[in-house]
């Protein structure tokens, strides 16, 4: 069996497709994060609320998947070493969302005294999801320095 000793050289539409969709993934509890900031939850009923932000988050999801959809040539064209950048942005957006999930079980009535066993779990799944798209796809060695 053939080792490959060269690692797969990601395009820029892979990391675009990468980074949109985790950031339409993540883009309710982002928005929650600020309604329960601003106490949007005492003017709004917070259920229609988070339906309408679906909604728009289904628009904006088909939106952004037609423009990369349009623009895949081009995209796919433009091949960078690292994509430290965007491997930021999905930190700062995964970091966001973790506090966004809490909103989420706190608006839907759960008792608060389990808040931080969510955390944990939540938390444990966004590093393991962070470390390996790290590697994989935006070649971030996290042992070596770089």
């Amino acid at each position: 069996m053939i080792k490959k000793d060269n690692p797969r050289v990601y395009s820029q539409y892979e990391i675009s497709v990468i980074t949109f969709l985790v950031s339409m993934i993540f883009f309710l509890p982002i928005v929650l994060v600020f309604t329960y900031l601003f106490e949007i939850d005492n003017i709004l009923n917070i259920n229609t609320f988070m339906l309408w932000v679906l909604i728009a988050n289904v628009i904006i999801l088909v939106i952004g998947s037609v423009y990369l959809a349009f623009n895949r040539d081009r995209l796919r064209r433009k091949v960078k070493a690292t994509y430290r950048g965007e491997y930021f942005y999905i930190l700062f957006i995964c970091a966001f969302s973790l506090l966004g999930f809490i909103v989420i079980y706190d608006y839907m009535g759960g008792n608060r005294a389990y808040i931080a066993n969510i955390i944990v779990v939540v938390f444990f799944v966004m590093v393991y999801l962070l470390i390996y798209l790290g590697r994989r796809f935006f070649k971030i060695d996290f042992i070596r320095k770089n």
